[in-house]
């Protein structure tokens, strides 16, 4: 049984087409990304998902039960269902801890004392429980809200670019606590996204939507190895088109080796740039007829560099 299910599900905004004949099921347990860029649709899906707004056409089940239209009831939303916008929702004159217990103000003191606790280390937020939300940071804030909603026992959480506008250390705390989510609390989870690198580290599967159609899905592997088209691989990562008379195909830089066995090359240029990215420096090598991008774990090429470059036709892609 699923826990959510969209069936055929459409959105128009000012006679505009936002989301267009939208189908997708959420498994219980799974994390499912939808990676697409601003404008996509996909905080539009996420607030009809979360019953926030209704759609023009389709369906949403919760557990093959379907979820009645925002108009038909005086509140939005699913007490199942828990939606954390970017702006987060927060009292701003009241504590990390305040925040949470509210959610728990209906229950047992000694229970809520617990799940508290339980919350407040599950989103690394201890240290700063008598922290006003107001002074909180946005990760901080994030993560504040994470554990509001999480107080309330939803079956399925929606997070509505989780790692937008965070530094690196903010994000890794978050990617800490959401790891922690996943082992712990075995909790369905829609998340969307514009970064491919999240949606590829965080999800069981993806969906990738463009101009509020669904283009693919499947595990994160089968989207970056087997994109169904060249906007799906470009969304996904770095790429380098080769030349072929009979289609499109192309090569993740990652997958490009340098040799210096001339029969055993297959691309030749000389180095034009060269640039570091912590964890491996990008080469881009050009030539008389198109460039190449390959990646490196040292620094062992110069700028005028002559290469070749080989790489192995299992790892070429065509689309």
């Amino acid at each position: 049984m699923t826990v959510l299910r969209a069936e055929s599900v459409s959105k128009n905004f000012d006679a505009k087409s936002v989301l267009k004949d939208i189908s997708l099921e959420l498994n219980p347990g799974e994390w499912l990304g939808i990676l697409g860029e601003s404008g996509s649709g996909k905080s539009t899906l996420l607030r009809i998902l979360g019953r926030f707004v209704d759609s023009d056409a389709g369906y949403v089940y919760f557990q093959e039960s379907l979820v009645p239209s925002v108009k038909g009831e005086l509140i939005p939303g699913h007490n199942s269902i828990k939606l954390i916008h970017q702006e987060f929702e927060l009292f701003p004159n009241q504590t990390v801890e305040e925040n949470i217990s509210y959610s728990l103000r209906f229950y047992e003191p000694e229970y809520r004392i617990n799940k508290v606790e339980e919350l407040l280390t599950i989103t690394g937020l201890s240290a700063i429980r008598n922290q006003k939300a107001k002074l909180l940071s946005g990760g901080e804030k994030q993560r504040t809200a994470i554990a509001k909603s999480l107080a309330e026992q939803p079956d399925v959480l929606l997070l509505d670019e989780p790692f937008a506008h965070l530094d690196n250390r903010n994000r890794r705390i978050l990617a800490e606590a959401i790891e922690k989510l996943r082992q712990e609390q075995q909790m369905a989870c829609i998340f969307v996204t514009h970064e491919s690198a999240d949606a590829l580290a965080w999800s069981d599967r993806i969906a990738v939507l463009r101009d509020g159609e669904i283009i693919q899905i499947g595990t994160p592997q089968e989207v970056y190895n087997k994109p169904s088209s060249s906007y799906v691989a470009e969304l996904t990562g770095d790429i380098n088109w080769l030349n072929s008379d009979t289609q499109k195909s192309f090569i993740r830089p990652e997958k490009i080796k340098r040799t210096k066995n001339l029969e055993k090359s297959k691309w030749s240029g000389i180095v034009e740039a060269i640039r570091f990215h912590g964890n491996h420096w990008e080469i881009r090598c050009v030539n008389d007829n198109n460039a190449l991008v390959f990646y490196r774990n040292r620094k062992d090429v110069e700028i005028g560099e002559q290469l070749y470059l080989t790489y192995s036709e299992k790892d070429v892609m065509s689309v």
